[in-house]
């Protein structure tokens, strides 16, 4: 068998001309005449028979294949910065290890240079250029990033359930929650670890739950109970392709109209949507603050892509960022003593005060049945129609105090605008330098901030554009829909729904058919031009 022949035929037809394949040839050469004859240069790496029969160490294939890619790169000739991070990973470990990996790398440049000589290359083509500087850098994925700001932003109650691609701030929270006086569940079930989450809200703790697209679903009835007795609570909403089980491994944009939407009856709720590592960090204490105010779920949509990308980050942005903890809203005994506290009561804002378990004077009195400002249950209708009210009035507040306006890059007046959400904003930022240099001029305006939607302070932009093109990881352009039904402007579609990134040529082809030939929407595709034979097991 020769698992890597379905792999270069499958992807084969995609590498660019004159490009480079690198693959693992242990099981035996594969022809390549095709790909040669476009210029590609092709290298058979046997890294996992040189780990195995040369090194006895399976596991070091792996730095036998980066020495390789160091040597086509024309990257680390003498191995500094490879020994530097290897002594910094594995010294504790003994000499022996460190010394066992750079001997693996020295491998995987000897087979290259072999190559290259035989074919009589200089080189590929590429290179990889240092970059001096002396800050020091955390590298961390989104997940990671979230979960160090969550419990910088005072987060002390974490819930959650195994599913991908959540699974990791679970983990994250329960190996780091504990050091900062805090507490991580992993639940029986997701409605299980919900259920835990909002009772450490009540009583008095910044919590935050956490999953994807299936196990969000099970939560809705959870969501009502948060909106409906006024709870404030982080979801975090890792997301995946859908529906049903979908593709578990998989990145999506497929959530958005269930954060905005999902639940029977009407809710306050708050929906935000990060589009870097960084953002993950900074907006997470934003999230928790919004919670606290309004006292209702606030959605944190991050996606596979998101979460599992890694990158470096100044040490100094993590440290530097550190907004105070502040516990909106939260009466002292002396305030509960001095103006008869209700805790559901109708004020201007819809925002009404509350205490934590023990506040003396404070009767504490929580219900997801519909109720009065004490909390009792009424099904008087003037009661009910004012309570409704009174939650909802919440989300006016938040339009005129905390809502955000878009993220906006180049002139969208007169210009065609890419519109985007989540982790796609890297990728719009580089099609828009692209496509200037073919002599077009896109602007991106990316939104962060998707619901309570605020239609004041987006559709003054957007309406500036001579072309909206809204590009999303979903089938039906859930964001396109929102701006259509909020600011009443027409959107043309880039849509992708085949488990993968856009990737930046996606981006541009969909442009010029839309611009050259006046199509409505783009659909990616993708299409196998040659038969793959699978095997079982590979």
């Amino acid at each position: 068998q020769q698992p890597n022949r379905d792999t270069i035929l499958r992807h084969g037809p995609h590498l660019a001309d004159g490009g480079v394949l690198l693959y693992d040839a242990s099981s035996g050469a594969v022809p390549t005449p095709d790909l040669e004859a476009r210029g590609v240069k092709v290298f058979p790496l046997p890294a996992r028979q040189i780990a195995l029969r040369e090194l006895k160490r399976e596991v070091v294939k792996n730095m036998v294949v980066t020495g390789a890619l160091f040597r086509l790169l024309e990257f680390d000739a003498d191995q500094a910065y490879l020994r530097t991070f290897l002594e910094d990973r594995f010294l504790r470990r003994g000499r022996e290890l460190v010394d066992l990996n750079l001997q693996a790398a020295a491998r995987g440049r000897e087979i290259v240079e072999s190559v290259l000589r035989e074919r009589g290359w200089a080189d590929v083509g590429f290179r990889l250029v240092p970059v001096p500087g002396n800050e020091p850098l955390l590298y961390m994925s989104g997940t990671e990033a979230l979960g160090v700001g969550a419990i910088q932003a005072g987060c002390r109650f974490y819930a959650g359930y195994p599913i991908t691609p959540a699974s990791p701030l679970l983990e994250f929270m329960d190996q780091h929650l504990e050091t900062y006086s805090g507490r991580s569940l992993q639940g029986q079930n997701e409605r299980e670890s919900i259920r835990a989450a909002l009772g450490a809200s009540l009583a008095g703790a910044r919590a935050m739950v956490g999953s994807s697209g299936p196990g969000i679903s099970l939560k809705v009835e959870e969501f009502g109970l948060a909106g409906a007795a006024e709870i404030p609570l982080v979801v975090v909403d890792s997301q995946r392709a859908g529906p049903s089980t979908g593709m578990p491994t998989k990145t999506e944009q497929g959530d958005l109209r269930m954060a905005i939407g999902a639940g029977h009856g009407d809710i306050p709720r708050i929906v935000l949507a990060p589009s870097t590592v960084e953002e993950c960090y900074t907006m997470i204490f934003e999230a928790f603050d919004l919670a606290d105010k309004y006292q209702c779920p606030v959605f944190f949509m991050t996606d596979l892509t998101l979460a599992e990308v890694r990158k470096g980050i100044p040490e100094a942005f993590i440290t530097q960022y550190r907004p105070p903890v502040e516990r909106a809203g939260l009466l002292t005994a002396a305030e509960v003593r001095g103006d008869g506290y209700r805790r559901y009561q109708i004020t201007e804002s819809g925002i009404s005060p509350r205490t934590i378990p023990g506040t003396p004077g404070g009767i504490f009195k929580i219900s997801g049945t519909e109720h009065d400002e004490f909390g009792f249950v009424t099904t008087d209708p003037p009661k009910r129609q004012a309570m409704v009210e009174k939650r909802m009035r919440k989300m006016e507040t938040y339009l005129r105090e905390d809502a955000r306006g878009p993220q906006v890059y180049g002139t969208p007046r007169g210009h065609p605008t890419l519109v985007g959400w989540g982790s796609s904003k890297p990728v719009l930022l580089d099609a828009r330098q692209r496509l200037a240099a073919e002599g077009v001029e896109v602007a991106v305006v990316h939104l962060t901030h998707l619901w309570p939607f605020p239609t004041h302070l987006v559709k003054p932009v957007l309406e500036q554009a001579s072309l909206l093109i809204v590009c999303e990881l979903n089938y039906s352009g859930q964001l396109a829909d929102l701006l259509q039904e909020r600011c009443l402007l027409p959107t043309r579609r880039i849509l992708k729904y085949n488990g993968r990134v856009f990737y930046v040529s996606d981006i541009i082809r969909g442009v010029r058919e839309i611009l050259h030939h006046g199509l409505e929407e783009f659909r990616v595709a993708e299409f196998v031009s040659v038969p793959v034979e699978a095997h079982e097991g590979d």
